[in-house]
């Protein structure tokens, strides 16, 4: 169980790893369609106004596709081309299915919901002047609800990070300071990408 759980890639990789992927990241465009998510970037999910299905379903293509280009890129410098693409690119989609937790997480009637009113509340509270500073008895309570009810999507994405650099270490079966620094540079570069091309996708689709 814990292998399926935190080393998937050992038992299942290739086309069967990529379909299951594939079919993870529609799952997941579906949950955000109808409760209001975004996955505006690799490791984003949080509420935004709705969108149309297909956004969402584009939303989780380019964050797959920008993190899986840049590991390739990166993968076959250090390795000198030693893995085959189809591996790669199935294990970072198959990696993307913890994300189904957050989000059926968030879907829950009231979650979603206090998380919204509790972050406005903090937000509202903010100071105006440098040289204020927020009450911590009077907003501690919001604030450590907001935390608790905010964890199960940050462990989700945690989980999700993970197995990304899992599959990347297995697939490319690079060691050391180099799988760790080559996936996180690649991990850093593909948020920025995700990002501004979310950003070109929801002026396009707006």
């Amino acid at each position: 169980m814990m292998t399926w759980l935190f080393k998937p890639f050992e038992r299942v990789a290739g086309g069967p790893a990529l379909v299951a992927g594939l079919g993870v990241i529609v799952l997941a465009a579906l949950l955000a369609w109808q409760s209001g998510l975004h996955t505006r970037g690799v490791i984003d999910l949080h509420f935004g106004p709705r969108l149309g299905l297909w956004v969402l379903v584009m939303q989780g293509l380019i964050n797959w596709l920008t993190l899986s280009l840049l590991l390739f890129g990166v993968g076959r410098w250090l390795s000198h081309g030693r893995f085959r693409a189809l591996d790669l690119f199935a294990t970072q989609a198959l990696a993307r299915w913890p994300l189904l937790i957050g989000a059926v997480w968030l879907s829950i009637p009231g979650v979603g919901a206090a998380i919204e009113s509790r972050t406005a509340t903090l937000m509202a509270q903010m100071p105006d002047q440098p040289g204020q500073v927020i009450a911590p008895i009077e907003h501690m309570f919001d604030a450590m609800w907001l935390l608790l009810l905010s964890l199960p999507g940050l462990a989700a994405i945690g989980w999700m990070v993970w197995l990304m650099f899992h599959g990347y270490a297995l697939v490319t079966n690079l060691r050391g300071t180099r799988v760790f620094f080559s996936f996180a540079a690649a991990l850093v570069a593909a948020i920025i990408l995700s990002k501004g091309l979310i950003h070109l996708l929801l002026r396009a689709a707006t």
